[in-house]
């Protein structure tokens, strides 16, 4: 297909999409006792982000048929592009000119090492110019946390020994905790592993390092109820659920 007849096709979609989102909102009432929701997001938000905002949204909208896309920011977005996903958690930034980003969250990212480590597992920061000494474990390239950290290590000059790319934090994790590596991952993903002492994690004591999540969905004249209710869901969450080391 022509580059002429993919953005017809893109408008097209988009038209009909519409005329469905139209449909579904003369048939709501108020109070939404119905209506569908696509939600794509990555692994991360998926454990952590997601879990807490739909449990309240479901408990006040039960009759809201919730569908979750998980996989990379980058598989994702094409798909929200054309509708067939309706609202993105992704890490930012995400820069499209038909797409509206909610920047909802700041999230510390930390250094995660075993308990086991002979070094690490006695301090509670480290310096970003002491990562580079030990092996590292961490996203595939092309992976927005990736992207994140090699940001990060570029602007502070440091050229880190990954070792291990590994799809998620779900496996990085366990290759972490029998000390295979260190991994640097947002605070929430290991929370509750630091707090069974399942896992060690140290702040960056000089050079911060943070990702910014946001709510990603189609610039639109209108945008539907559900979709509408579920970011106010999220936003009026997004202090109450931020966790930090320590707290």
């Amino acid at each position: 297909m022509t580059p002429a007849g993919e953005t017809l096709l893109q408008y097209a979609r988009k038209i009909f999409q519409d005329l469905r989102d139209a449909s579904t909102e003369i048939s709501e009432t108020t109070h939404l006792e119905r209506g569908q929701l696509r939600i794509g997001a990555g692994m991360i938000a998926c454990m952590y982000l997601l879990p807490p905002v739909l449990e309240k949204f479901w408990a006040l909208y039960p009759k809201i048929d919730l569908e979750i896309i998980t996989g990379v920011t980058d598989s994702l977005l094409p798909r929200l592009r054309n509708s067939s996903i309706k609202l993105g958690v992704f890490t930012l930034p995400v820069q499209f000119p038909d797409l509206e980003v909610i920047p909802f969250r700041t999230e510390e990212m930390v250094v995660v090492a075993s308990r086991k480590h002979p070094v690490l597992s006695k301090k509670t920061w480290i310096r970003a110019a002491e990562i580079k000494q030990y092996p590292l474990i961490t996203f595939p390239e092309g992976a927005r946390t990736r992207k994140v950290l090699d940001h990060y290590f570029k602007e502070i000059g440091i050229a880190p020994h990954i070792s291990i790319e590994a799809e998620n934090v779900a496996i990085i994790k366990p290759l972490v905790k029998i000390d295979l590596g260190i991994s640097i991952v947002p605070f929430a993903a290991i929370a509750e592993e630091t707090k069974r002492r399942e896992l060690h994690c140290l702040r960056i004591r000089d050079h911060k390092l943070t990702r910014q999540v946001g709510l990603v969905y189609q610039k639109t004249d209108h945008l539907p109820k559900v979709p509408a209710e579920l970011i106010r869901f999220f936003r009026e969450g997004q202090s109450a659920s931020t966790l930090t080391p320590g707290s």
